[in-house]
């Protein structure tokens, strides 16, 4: 799972097995750890009815927390839909949120960058 913040905005790029995972009702967490030991982990989860985002800190280890609907996610993960939810972003108390597949890269680049993506569709006709 891939996260990018700007702003008030947060977009979450989630590959094929983590797709399969939200669809099935399992949590995807990614954890990044910075050169002092601490450590910062993102988690989407699916539980509830609504979506929602909340982050804790615990010594030293900050979560941000995602939790979207579970049958948002079923229908989602068997869709040819990129985001969840539509095209549109989720909106929790201001906080946008933008939950997507992630595809091939359009122009391919060294690292693992297009492992386990969805096939882009901009290729298929290539």
């Amino acid at each position: 799972m891939k996260l990018r913040m700007l702003g008030d905005s947060l977009r979450l790029r989630l590959s094929m097995s983590e797709t399969q995972m939200i669809g099935a009702g399992r949590s995807v967490i990614e954890n990044t750890t910075f050169p002092d030991g601490s450590v910062m982990s993102y988690v989407l989860s699916v539980e509830g009815d609504r979506v929602s985002a909340g982050i804790a800190l615990n010594q030293g280890q900050h979560q941000l927390s995602i939790k979207v609907p579970l049958k948002l996610a079923e229908r989602w993960s068997h869709s040819t839909d990129v985001g969840l939810g539509g095209g549109e972003r989720l909106n929790v108390d201001g906080l946008q949120i933008l939950i997507e597949k992630d595809f091939d890269c359009v122009s391919p680049r060294s690292g693992d960058e297009d492992i386990d993506t969805f096939p882009n569709p901009s290729l298929t006709n290539c």
